[in-house]
């Protein structure tokens, strides 16, 4: 059989610490959504529920945490990895030529990923599913935006 072109063997992420940074950046984002929730909700109440131009409250928190939620992975990932693959090695890479990615492609991959959690059940055999990928150990949204995540030194 041959082996598609990509990332040798030996240059892919462990498993565990593709979990592990998961987990990390998981805390991280729901930190920065709770941090600008915060912030912004006091600053807001200020405004007795509504902004100088009559924008309710709740429209603006929505914003800001949607800026948070779709731009912050996307961004960092786009800049070599997130902070949660940083701390355990890693970084996000294209396939074929093992270049990082660019904004656009990292946020089609981000979205992928928030389309598949969004279904009962999808979202953890999609985190799980590097386990016994091959011959990548891609998750479904890494197969979906043709990536793989390798170890951060690896050539």
């Amino acid at each position: 059989m041959v082996r598609p072109q990509g990332p040798p063997p030996q240059a892919l992420a462990v498993p565990g610490m593709r979990l592990l940074a998961r987990f990390i950046d998981s805390l991280i984002i729901g930190t920065l959504t709770l941090g600008v929730w915060i912030a912004t909700s006091a600053w807001l109440y200020s405004l007795k529920g509504e902004d100088s131009r009559g924008t309710p409250v709740a429209l603006i928190l929505i914003a800001w945490e949607l800026l948070v939620i779709l731009f912050f992975e996307p961004l960092t990932t786009a800049m070599g990895g997130t902070i949660g693959k940083a701390v355990c090695g890693l970084r996000v890479v294209q396939v074929e030529t093992g270049n990082k990615l660019g904004f656009g492609h990292a946020l089609g991959r981000w979205l992928c990923y928030l389309g598949i959690g969004m279904v009962p059940v999808l979202g953890l055999i999609n985190v799980l599913s590097c386990i016994w990928n091959e011959p990548f150990r891609q998750c479904m949204h890494d197969r979906a935006a043709n990536t793989a995540v390798v170890k951060r030194r690896w050539q």
